[in-house]
């Protein structure tokens, strides 16, 4: 099989997968099965939201008494829902208006269900720090700890600690019964991880957000420091709430196995540095098609542009120069890092085509410069946003 009909067949079997986690459909199977009162509140956070808002409002009809959905980008959602746009993955001054709307929507006493709708990058979108850290500050220990590698669910007990809204913030402020529906994008973690649990406490404390900027080295900020060791309040309010979770990575790799021959799935908790994860996953992989799904971290230390994904694609591409092995790396959201490309598809002539475009592939993998090598290579994968996100999808093929 040569290399373009193998990269035709893993598109073929990227696009199943997000078929397979479609926030929309997985959203009106799972509230076929619910028995709804007259009178239900959305409140849908993260990268998945407006399609789980349109399932919601589907299986809902006339019992939707509107809303708030937030996201990272403009995108229309059904009446009565409003719409608010957060940043990811840094949060910003939108993801504080977002998140004070958030808290307003799920303290509301008009209605008699509060439907909680979350899904991966929902933690920077919406925000209320606690005081007296500041959005600026939780979005500096948030830059910092994913520079250094720190994996999310690391990132997410710091952030958790440092918001209002998230470790069961929603749920706190809540007076009527809450339901919540997740679209997981952390492998192998608890549904508490998934946007750092707007509905759900982890059991960590803030003196356990503490400890874990002190093992990356990070000494924090006076009011990063006293938001940490404040008394938080953790009462919950004694309300109804149930929770389940809808799709994740397992859902998009069972999909992507079955178009490739129904291919193995070596691994469904991917993790690590991704430029080892993928060397070691290469070594490892059998003849034909092979599947793994997770989520990676970098440690940058240079001045490029790319993410986890082509970071790997690129040190895979170096790995494999001159065989017949493929590999591909890809964001179930359509977006890796801060970039334009879901992520890349590399073979053995790759490596070459950097080359020959006048680009150093090694140079370009130690500055953390895989968009602008794999470009150049005509390697990236440009899907634009999926409207899911259950986490990375990688595929490998041997001769």
């Amino acid at each position: 099989m040569d290399g373009a009909t193998v990269r035709d067949r893993m598109l073929a079997a990227f696009r199943a997968a997000t078929e397979a986690a479609d926030p929309f459909r997985a959203t009106v199977a799972a509230l076929a099965g619910e028995r709804l009162p007259d009178r239900v509140a959305v409140v849908a956070l993260g990268k998945a939201s407006p399609a789980m808002a349109r399932g919601a409002a589907h299986a809902l009809g006339g019992r939707l008494a509107g809303g708030l959905v937030v996201c990272d980008r403009e995108e229309p959602v059904p009446e009565p829902l409003r719409l608010a746009v957060g940043s990811h993955p840094t949060p910003d001054a939108s993801s504080l208006r977002a998140g004070r709307l958030v808290m307003e929507e799920a303290a509301r006493t008009d209605v008699e269900l509060v439907l909680v709708l979350v899904s991966g990058g929902g933690s920077s979108m919406a925000e209320v720090p606690r005081a007296p850290a500041s959005i600026g500050d939780i979005a500096e220990v948030a830059d910092r700890l994913m520079s250094r590698g720190a994996p999310i669910e690391d990132l997410n007990t710091v952030r958790r600690h440092l918001s209002k809204t998230k470790n069961g913030g929603l749920l706190r402020v809540a007076r009527v019964p809450v339901l919540t529906l997740l679209i997981s994008d952390v492998a192998g973690a608890a549904a508490t991880a998934i946007a750092s649990g707007p509905t759900l406490q982890d059991g960590s404390s803030p003196a356990t957000a503490a400890a874990v900027l002190a093992r990356y080295g990070i000494d924090p900020s006076p009011r990063i420091r006293e938001a940490l060791t404040s008394e938080a309040d953790t009462r919950q309010t004694g309300v109804a709430h149930r929770w389940k979770t809808i799709a994740d990575g397992e859902t998009a790799a069972r999909a992507a196995a079955s178009v490739l021959d129904d291919a193995p799935i070596l691994t469904t908790d991917l993790h690590g540095e991704a430029a080892e994860a993928a060397l070691g996953w290469i070594r490892r992989a059998p003849p034909g098609f092979a599947v793994l799904t997770g989520e990676t971290t970098v440690t940058v230390s240079g001045d490029g542009l790319g993410g986890r994904n082509q970071h790997a694609a690129l040190a895979v591409s170096d790995a494999i120069e001159g065989t017949g092995v493929s590999f591909a790396a890809l964001g179930t959201d359509g977006r890796d890092g801060p970039t334009d490309a879901a992520g890349a598809i590399v073979d053995g002539r790759t490596a070459a085509a950097i080359r020959a475009a006048g680009v150093d592939p090694l140079r370009s993998l130690s500055r953390h410069d895989s968009h602008r090598a794999l470009d150049a290579g005509r390697a990236l994968v440009r899907t634009g946003p999926t409207g899911t996100n259950v986490g990375d999808l990688w595929m490998v093929h041997r001769p």
